[in-house]
């Protein structure tokens, strides 16, 4: 007889807000997918209960439903076993109440999938015996004193950029903050910010589309066309940036400023520009020509550092 054959096939459950996504989710999930044949992960989201959280935090911007399905995506992404699903808990009673309500949703879901569970993972040992009694199968703690990893979701909300080692690589370009720094010298200041933070400096698309026209021999005249070509590429740079950015991102100019220039030059907005300023806000702009002239170039970089260090706190 094939025993492994015979056994039993194993359907795990996960529950969590993922807000955001964290190793210790990770590790959670990891353990947990090790043990069963397939693992479903149930995302929770609530719009009010949602709002609240971030209001209460110290992040940024606020991640949505969206994002944190993004970030569950594509942490686990190729691996089949694994699957993620939405549960609008809208209307249910909130944590620790609603049990009921909020466990027949679930089931509900989990009947449309054809998926009946046969273990549930959770860190939380409070919910254990209400897992226990609405959904009728074993229960399994992992980590739950956060022995292994010590992080919560509630600490990085408060501290996002003190605690950036446990954020998920998925999550972090949701959280960088992209500075740019305009007038004078654009190259050097913001070279010199990203060495201290050890991050990255998005050239600026200008500059670089300038050198590939003169290398071409044309005419170096700006048309509108190029000022769209100049702003995607920009974009893109950014983009490529935002994946191993630490904390900050810098870079020179944002969108805003370009979409002055155009302004300037053709008298006119630009839809495509206007997109990329809504797509790409920025946290910080420092622009070199408030600084006093006389000011030395020491000060300037002093002050330019303290602006980007409040960025973090």
């Amino acid at each position: 007889m094939n025993i492994q054959a015979a056994k039993k096939h194993q359907v795990g459950l996960i529950f969590g807000k993922f807000y955001p996504l964290h190793c210790g989710h990770i590790y959670l999930i990891e353990k947990a997918v090790s043990q069963v044949d397939e693992l479903h992960v149930i995302l929770g989201c609530e719009h009010d209960r949602d709002l609240k959280l971030f209001e209460e935090s110290h992040m940024p911007k606020q991640p949505h439903v969206q994002d944190r399905f993004n970030w569950l995506q594509d942490t686990f992404q190729g691996r089949h076993n694994i699957h993620i699903h939405i549960l609008d808990e809208a209307g249910i009673s909130y944590y620790p109440n609603g049990w009921k309500d909020w466990s027949d949703r679930v089931k509900s879901i989990l009947q449309k999938q054809q998926v009946t569970p046969t273990v549930i993972f959770t860190s939380e040992p409070q919910d254990v015996q209400n897992h226990q009694q609405y959904f009728g199968c074993d229960v399994k703690l992992i980590d739950a004193n956060r022995e292994f990893i010590n992080i919560s979701a509630t600490k990085i909300r408060q501290a996002p950029y003190q605690n950036w080692p446990f954020i998920a690589k998925a999550a972090r370009p949701f959280f960088v903050k992209k500075i740019a720094i305009v007038g004078g010298d654009i190259d050097k200041l913001p070279i010199q910010l990203a060495n201290i933070y050890n991050t990255q400096y998005v050239s600026n698309g200008y500059i670089n589309y300038i050198y590939h026209r003169r290398a071409d021999n044309k005419q170096l005249a700006l048309s509108e066309t190029d000022f769209i070509r100049i702003a995607m590429l920009h974009a893109q740079r950014i983009d490529e940036a935002l994946i191993t950015a630490n904390q900050v991102l810098f870079t020179s100019p944002d969108f805003s400023t370009l979409h002055r220039y155009y302004q300037s030059a053709f008298k006119r907005k630009n839809a495509t520009l206007t997109e990329l300023e809504n797509r790409y806000p920025f946290d910080l702009v420092i622009d070199q020509a408030e600084f006093k002239q006389k000011e030395s170039n020491v000060a300037i970089f002093e002050t330019a550092l303290k602006k980007v260090d409040a960025q973090l706190y």
